[in-house]
C-alpha cells in the first residue's frame, strides 16, 4: 500500500505566554493530551524519521495510519510537558535542535512524570527555556525520542543597507541580543537581554540567517544614532512619539557623507553556512553519541548553496518549506529528500479570527483527510474547514 505518511510539525508544548514573543508557537499541553489521546485511539501509529525514509525508498513497510511527530528548536518544554505525554501514549518524535540555544548548565529538569508521581505540583514546573544534552540524553534512552539538526545559529541577519526601524524597549527584535551575545542565547526567555545592544541602533533590512547574504553596517551611523539617544533621556527618549524621525534623519545625514558599508562575500558565506549545517551537526553527534542524518531548515529558509553543503555534510534528508509541502506528500515514489510537514498549530484562523482550537477531534479529521486534500497540512480552503467542522459539531 503506498500511503501517504502524514508528518506533523510542533514547536513548543506549554502553557499561553502572551509575554513571549514567539507564543503564538504554543499549544497547550492538555491540547497537545487531547491530540495524542484522540490519535492513539483512532489507531494511528507515530514512526520516526529513519523508518518514514525507508518506507520512501520502497525498501520497508509501515503500519497502516503511519505518522511522523516532528519539533522544532528544541525547547524546554518538550522535555517537561511533550515527553511525558508521548511516553504515556508509545508514540515517537523527533526534536531538531539548533545547537547555540542547548543549555549549557547540564541539568535534567522536574517535568510531568514527577507531577504524576506525587514529588511536586503542576504549578512547580519551569519550563521556560530550553533543552539540555542530559535531558535529550534520558528521552533518547525511551527509543521515542531522536534528535536531529536544526543548524547553529536560527537567527537574523542584516542584508541591506536599508534602515526599517531602530531598536526601541520592548520591541521584537530579540535577534539582536542573540547576535550580540550567542552565548546567552539560551537564556533570552528568562532573562531581560533587550540591552544587549543599545537602544537607538539601526534596524536594517534583514533576513533569516540561511538564506542571507550578511550586510555589515557603518558603525560610525550607528554610534551616532546611539549616542543621541543615551544624550536624551535613554529609554525616555522614545517617549517622544517622533523619536523614529529623529533617529531617521540622524541617520540619513550621517550616511550622505559616508559609503555604505558591504556584504558578505562568497567565500565568507560558504563558511558560515558550513558552520551552520556541518559544524552543529558535528556537534550534536559528539555530545549525544548519535548519528544526526536529517536536517530541519529554521523557518524553512534555504538556498541551492545549503542544500549542497548539507548533502556534502552526510544528511539524508531535509525539511521542505511550508509555502512549498503542500505540492508534493510523503509517500513512495517521492523524492526522499524533501520532509513534508503539516504545521500543528493552537487555533484555526480564519481572516484573522480565531474560529476553532486544534484539539484532538479536528487534528485527526486533518489527517484522515489527508489523502484527499490537493494541499497537504492546515492550510485548506474555507470549504474544507467548513466540512469537517460540520462533521465534528453537527
Amino acid at each position: 500500500m503506498n500511503e501517504a505518511i502524514p508528518v506533523l510539525m510542533y514547536h513548543s508544548i506549554a502553557p499561553e505566554n502572551p509575554d513571549w514573543v514567539f507564543n503564538y508557537l504554543s499549544i497547550e499541553p492538555d491540547v497537545f493530551e487531547d491530540q495524542i489521546s484522540t490519535l492513539k485511539r483512532s489507531g494511528y501509529v507515530a514512526v520516526n524519521l529513519y523508518e518514514l525514509y525507508q518506507y520512501l525508498l520502497g525498501k520497508s513497510r509501515l503500519p497502516r495510519k503511519s505518522l511522523v511527530l516532528t519539533f522544532d528548536d528544541g525547547y524546554l518544554d518538550n522535555w517537561v510537558f511533550a515527553f511525558p505525554i508521548l511516553k504515556k501514549y508509545g508514540f515517537k518524535a523527533t526534536i531538531f535542535v539548533t545547537t547555540d540555544f542547548v543549555d549549557r548548565r547540564g541539568k535534567v529538569r522536574p517535568n510531568l512524570d514527577d507531577v504524576w508521581q506525587g514529588r511536586l505540583k503542576r504549578s512547580e514546573l519551569k519550563y521556560s527555556g530550553f533543552l539540555s544534552y542530559d535531558e535529550m540524553r534520558r528521552m533518547m534512552l525511551s527509543d521515542l525520542i531522536e534528535i536531529q539538526g536544526h543548524c547553529k545559529t536560527h537567527t537574523w541577519y542584516f542584508v541591506s543597507s536599508k534602515i526599517v526601524d531602530f531598536h526601541y524597549p520592548g520591541d521584537d527584535y530579540v535577534w539582536l541580543a542573540w547576535n550580540a551575545r550567542p552565548e546567552r542565547k539560551f537564556l533570552y526567555m528568562e532573562e531581560d537581554q533587550s540591552e544587549f545592544v543599545p537602544f537607538g541602533t539601526p534596524v536594517y533590512e534583514y533576513a533569516k540567517a540561511i538564506e542571507a547574504r550578511r550586510y555589515f553596517p557603518d558603525p560610525v551611523l550607528e554610534r551616532k544614532c546611539i549616542e543621541h539617544v543615551e544624550s536624551h533621556g535613554g529609554r525616555e527618549f522614545f517617549a517622544n512619539p517622533s523619536w523614529r524621525s529623529v533617529l531617521t534623519l540622524i541617520a540619513s545625514q550621517e550616511r550622505s557623507s559616508r559609503s555604505d558599508y558591504r556584504l558578505e562575500d562568497d567565500d565568507e558565506r560558504r563558511r558560515r553556512l558550513r558552520e551552520e549545517i556541518v559544524l552543529s551537526k558535528e556537534e550534536l553527534e559528539e555530545a549525544l553519541d548519535s548519528k544526526i542524518d536529517f536536517l530541519c531548515w529554521p523557518g524553512g529558509s534555504y538556498d541551492e548553496t545549503a542544500i549542497e553543503i548539507a548533502a556534502e555534510a552526510g544528511y539524508l534528508a531535509w525539511t521542505l518549506r511550508s509555502s512549498e509541502a503542500g505540492i508534493r506528500k510523503n509517500r513512495q515514489g517521492e523524492d526522499p529528500k524533501w520532509i513534508r510537514r503539516i504545521a500543528a498549530v493552537p487555533w484555526w484562523y480564519h481572516k484573522g479570527e480565531r474560529i476553532c482550537p486544534i484539539d484532538g477531534p479536528f487534528l485527526k479529521a486533518v489527517l484522515d483527510e489527508y489523502k484527499e486534500l490537493p494541499l497537504g497540512g492546515l492550510r485548506l480552503k474555507w470549504v474544507k474547514v467548513s466540512r469537517l467542522l460540520r462533521r465534528m459539531f453537527k
